[in-house]
């Protein structure tokens, strides 16, 4: 057989010919289905060898031609022979092209076989390439700037940045000023990174090139690159055009701690890429990326002349919030009696997709409630249905059937207090519960809702606090105007139990500042490198926040005194954290709170002036401090003679700390129970107050630790 020089493609070209004649259908699966179901040996060979032969075999059988002899025969065959379908005649003619035309002529059909594709040499088919998708540059037409409230600080920075660029770019060529090339944005996740984009996108109306970052890895060597290249020069034909990059560390990891070739030459890509934009200052193209990891990108992009500008995109502020609320409201119907302010104050830390999701589940809620009452209208009377035990009582079933058939009762009308269904306030508070804003998710609290009237006494500490903390928080202007700064920090410290932690959240609720609760230890881990990482999370997250106070409790099992005695981690720690507060020196809004009952364990350079400079002694209470103290947690709380309980902590309490005299209130509900009563009285504090004491055992040192620390 020429051309077919192997034996065993010798012999399925026999048994091909075979099958052909029996009416089996030319192609590989067909044939080799017909060679397991005959008694050949063949059929024992490996599945992938027989495949290969017989691919071969056929694509030889298409294209080979025979000579005259074998012409006649395959004539003759194509005779007498029965013609199972038009592609078995199709292929035997190709084998005999001078064979006498007798049989009556059919339309020729190419057989399935002449559009194979071609193989590798190994006989592996090629492997397939993606199919190029056509580019997208349609601007965005669900967006608009009215979407997006409380950002006019970065607003103003794109109109210089991208709106003046790609409206007049002349102005730039005649003043010779390179066009930016592109803008990063940072912040948390929600913030309205995309949103604001895709706003300005839609406003200017000019071609928009979205990349989301992973969509454009492919596993096949090249093909990531080439996508990058694409959509670059897609942008440059279209320009002036607006590039934009999702979850850009995605694809742009620092290649010095990558480990894979592909994410270094995508890295790579994107910088020429980036390079190439600055040629043509006319048609200008500008790119914008997000990400919530900035510190994770390679820092070839982060320099002039590529990514130059950072907006940092924070997380907003009360008056931010506010207006959040009511561009998100913007074309729904809402009541009249809805307070955004009293909503703004009641969502510290929410970011915009918290706030959108506030909104969208008020309004469900309140549909719900809509189309509760609009289906019980189909309800008889006396045929009340208690939704507490629908399921129970196998009654669902029946309100689904009669929602459905109120949809025909034109009778009747909108259910009553539902005549023009609004969102009101009440939906507001009844979802709001239920949502947790992102900070907490990533593991940081929010402004806490304690204020000074919580705190009982401590007038002292609370006048410090307020002129060192809250008043430059609140009110930096007046202090800019002298030129004094606020102190970077301000260390708590005294007895256990005597209110530290609840001084420092009031600070942050009177100054209206995000708060972010730091317990000492919870920073340190085993792994080399993971504490200082940590302790640098937190003052990001803080830049993304200000105004912020981050408050370090137990600040002396974070950072001890480096005498030698401590490990290599504690160390590195305290030297991660001095070089955050020595960096807070040109802080805009990030202030310090610590205590500790220790101060003499942690190390000096953390308590000299331009760091945690200020220490506050917060001493155990007085008498009338105490009586102060418990009255303030006996606020609404079922007790009787008020008056006669504080003289109690006047007289009977002394050396009681804060949280003493909290558990005293606790032991006295308790003898108010066990004599079977549901008023507190007198005799229940009298009786509980003989089996306490207070818990601070030695009081002598934290007095003679004052004498050596003073108050600075």
């Amino acid at each position: 057989m020429r051309g077919l020089p192997g034996a065993l493609d010798n012999e399925i070209h026999t048994a091909i010919e075979r099958f052909l004649r029996d009416g089996v259908h030319p192609d590989v699966t067909s044939v080799y289905n017909a060679l397991q179901k005959s008694n050949s040996s063949l059929k024992r060979k490996p599945k992938k060898l027989l495949q290969g032969s017989i691919e071969r075999v056929l694509d030889f059988m298409s294209v080979q031609p025979s000579d005259d002899s074998e012409a006649a025969v395959e004539g003759q065959q194509l005779q007498t022979a029965p013609v199972p379908d038009l592609m078995n005649r199709s292929l035997r003619e190709n084998l005999a092209p001078s064979a006498p035309q007798t049989a009556p002529q059919s339309p020729q059909v190419p057989p399935e076989d002449a559009t194979r594709k071609r193989r590798m040499a190994n006989g592996e088919p090629l492997p397939k390439r993606k199919k190029t998708e056509a580019i997208s540059i349609e601007p965005p037409s669900d967006l608009s700037l009215r979407n997006v409230g409380g950002m006019e600080d970065v607003m103003k920075r794109f109109e210089t940045l991208l709106v003046h660029p790609l409206v007049r770019p002349d102005g730039f060529e005649r003043m010779k000023i390179n066009v930016p090339n592109g803008i990063l944005l940072h912040g948390p996740p929600g913030c309205g990174k995309t949103m604001i984009t895709r706003a300005f996108a839609a406003m200017l109306g000019v071609p928009f090139i979205d990349i989301a970052g992973p969509s454009i890895v492919s596993g096949m060597s090249g093909e990531s690159e080439k996508a990058i290249r694409e959509r670059f020069d897609e942008a440059k034909k279209n320009a002036p055009c607006i590039v934009f990059i999702d979850e850009i560390d995605a694809i742009a990891s620092k290649r010095e701690t990558s480990n894979s070739q592909m994410e270094k030459r995508i890295v790579t890509q994107l910088l020429i890429s980036m390079d190439e934009l600055s040629r043509d200052t006319s048609k200008p193209v500008i790119v914008l990326a997000a990400t919530n990891r900035p510190d994770s990108i390679d820092p070839a992009l982060r320099r002039g002349g590529r990514f130059s500008t950072e907006i940092n995109i924070r997380v907003p502020s009360e008056r931010v919030r506010e207006s959040i609320l009511k561009a998100q409201v913007r074309g729904r119907p809402v009541a009249e009696d809805v307070d955004f302010k009293m909503l703004a104050k009641m969502t510290a830390g929410f970011v915009g997709a918290d706030l959108q999701q506030l909104v969208d589940q008020a309004a469900s809620w309140q549909l719900e409630k809509y189309y509760d009452a609009w289906g019980r209208q189909m309800i008889e009377p006396g045929e009340e249905i208690d939704r507490g035990t629908e399921e129970r009582d196998g009654k669902v079933l029946d309100s689904i059937y009669r929602f459905i058939a109120r949809k025909d009762r034109t009778d009747l009308s909108e259910p009553e207090g539902f005549e023009d269904n609004r969102i009101h306030m009440a939906s507001f508070l009844k979802i709001l519960p239920d949502i947790t804003p992102s900070s907490k998710r990533e593991g940081f609290t929010t402004t806490p809702e304690v204020s000074w009237d919580d705190i009982g006494a401590l007038k002292p500490v609370r006048h410090k606090l307020q002129t060192q903390l809250v008043a430059p928080i609140k009110s930096p202007e007046i202090y800019a105007a002298i030129g004094l700064t606020s102190p970077a920090g301000v260390l708590l410290w005294g007895p256990p139990g005597c209110g530290k932690t609840l001084l420092a959240k009031a600070v942050a609720a009177e100054s209206k500042a995000n708060f972010i609760s730091v317990k000492g230890p919870e920073l340190l881990d085993k792994f080399v490198g993971e504490s200082e990482a940590a302790v640098r999370r937190v003052f990001t997250r803080a830049r993304s926040s200000v105004p912020c106070v981050i408050f370090f409790d137990e600040l002396d099992a974070l950072v001890p005194r480096r005498d030698g005695s401590n490990s290599e981690v504690s160390a590195r720690v305290v030297n991660t954290l001095l070089a955050e507060l020595d960096g807070l020196n040109q802080r805009n809004g990030i202030w310090i709170i610590a205590a500790t009952n220790r101060p003499d364990m942690i190390d000096e350079a953390l308590l000299r002036p331009g760091r945690i400079g200020s220490s506050i002694f917060v001493d155990l209470p007085g008498p009338n401090e105490r009586a102060d103290i418990l009255t303030t947690l006996l606020r609404g709380k079922p007790v009787d003679n008020l008056e006669e309980i504080a003289q109690i902590a006047r007289d009977r309490c002394k050396d009681f700390s804060g949280a003493d005299l909290e558990a005293l209130w606790r032991a006295a509900g308790l003898c108010c129970i066990s004599r079977g009563g549901n008023i507190v009285k007198v005799e229940d504090f009298t009786e509980a107050s003989t089996k306490m004491t207070g818990s601070v055992g030695n009081i002598k040192k934290y007095y003679d630790m004052r004498e050596q620390f003073g108050e600075k």
